[in-house]
């Protein structure tokens, strides 16, 4: 009864933390700097998209051996939970493990944002975040109304 329990906490604080760490604040999904509404927007340079296109590219591939790696750890947490012979310790510390592979892609996120912050300056660099926040109430909206 109390490896159920546990095994649909786990689940749920897993959901939770999941749906957090997909958000990004700050910019936009997706090839932004590719739309030419965008880059006029943010009077983007060749050379700037030039260097924005290699950033993401090298985050990319650190982004799908982080993916990877969680999803190694989740593995293991799930074989632990399944054992029949539970073991709490063992459990907590897989999680653990969990979290820390979940803490790498929230830091690799962040560190594409500020080489991203770097690359436009502070003033256009809060003119994308505006952008992608006006752009994220104007889909809720939308979501709403269909």
């Amino acid at each position: 009864m109390i490896n159920r329990k546990l095994i649909i906490f786990v689940f749920i604080i897993l959901f939770a933390l999941t749906s957090n760490a997909l958000g990004i604040d700050g910019a936009p999904r997706g090839k932004w700097w590719h739309d030419s509404l965008m880059s006029t927007k943010l009077n983007l340079t060749e050379k700037e998209s030039q260097k924005i296109d290699a950033l993401f590219i090298e985050s990319m591939r650190r982004m799908i051996d982080l993916k990877s790696a969680v999803e190694k750890e989740r593995f293991e947490l799930r074989n632990l939970l399944e054992n029949e012979i539970g073991n709490d310790a063992a459990v907590k510390e897989q999680f653990k493990n969990l979290e820390k592979a979940r803490s790498a892609i929230a830091i690799e996120r962040l560190q594409f944002l500020i080489s991203i912050r770097e690359i436009l300056g502070i003033k256009r660099f809060r003119e994308l975040s505006s952008f992608s926040e006006n752009f994220r109430k104007e889909r809720r909206k939308n979501d709403r109304l269909q």
